[in-house]
């Protein structure tokens, strides 16, 4: 082999290798990791909710006694809550509240401070 031929047979694969390992370095870079799954369960999802909204009542998570709490609501009302939050799925809005048979929009209005979604 000639020795240009052997010096352009060097250059290449220099080449070569620096290519390879630039790609290695920009594909093993995090953002291209695959993403782990990681499984919340029920009570810890709760958990960071009651977390986020320290203070105030997870209408959707919460309890007949702790939405008895609320001015205005009453054992009755508490579990009508939590009747309707079953029927009808989880609130999006804590104005979804007046949905709920016997709450009204002044109850909404005196707990809207204390109501978490």
């Amino acid at each position: 082999m000639s020795e240009m031929k052997h010096e352009l047979l060097l250059i290449a694969a220099a080449l070569v290798i620096t290519i390879t390992a630039l790609l290695y370095s920009v594909f093993d870079s995090p953002k291209y990791n695959a993403i782990e799954a990681v499984i919340i369960t029920t009570t810890e999802a709760q958990t960071n909710e009651t977390t986020a909204a320290v203070g105030k009542i997870n209408i959707n998570t919460a309890a007949a006694d702790e939405l008895s709490q609320l001015e205005g609501i009453g054992d009755k009302k508490a579990q009508a809550i939590i009747e309707h939050r079953e029927k009808n799925g989880r609130f999006r809005a804590s104005e979804e509240l007046t949905d709920v048979s016997g709450i009204s929009a002044s109850i909404l209005e005196k707990n809207i401070e204390r109501i978490a979604v």
